[in-house]
């Protein structure tokens, strides 16, 4: 009578290849994650720079390169109203309405959403458009794809504390992304 036991190699068992699968994805992430830091790389007036400081303030009108893109607010809108007198803001906050365009600088296909955008508030509250969803305005960023060379122009509606002058705008490139760019208001 044979007393072995039968052992898979090491190799076959589920739980090493699913090891092996993060490991690799996670190398990916950290390795394209140098590439996504942004950078202004314009104003609106058509001025073309490189930054040589990916930490820098962004405001209205900077065109900034990241992860492929240029994005850019065009304009922002205060106290925006729908024309709908039913959609109407909190009481003490006012709708404010964003513009921005995007444009695919990369050799790939890229997605915009507008729920890679949050506002935050001078209080330091960061909130996403769903709470003005209802507002939103007729040239809806929405979401979709952009293909080389591809640009999106688009607005998003946020409902923000009456009267705010610290507003300020996140972005994200991605849901797996942990680079954010933050525009002021």
């Amino acid at each position: 009578m044979n007393n072995t036991t039968d052992k898979k190699p090491i190799f076959k068992r589920g739980w090493f290849w699913a090891i092996v699968i993060i490991i690799v994805i996670g190398i990916g992430v950290a390795a394209s994650s140098k590439d996504n830091e942004p950078q202004k790389v314009g104003d609106s007036s058509g001025n073309s720079e490189q930054a040589s400081n990916t930490n820098q303030d962004f405001a209205v009108g900077d065109v900034i390169g990241i992860d492929g893109q240029e994005i850019s607010v065009v304009s922002v809108e205060r106290d925006y109203t729908t024309g709908d007198e039913f959609t109407q803001p909190s009481s003490g906050k006012e709708y404010v309405k964003v513009s921005l365009k995007i444009q695919n600088k990369s050799n790939d296909t890229k997605s915009f959403n507008a729920l890679n955008w949050e506002m935050e508030s001078s209080d330091g509250v960061i909130d996403d458009y769903m709470k003005a969803v209802l507002a939103q305005a007729d040239d809806s960023l929405g979401s979709g794809d952009l293909a080389t060379g591809g640009t999106k122009n688009g607005s998003i509606v946020f409902e923000v504390p009456a009267g705010d002058t610290g507003l300020k705008l996140h972005f994200k490139p991605s849901l797996w992304s942990n680079k954010e760019t933050i525009i002021k208001l």
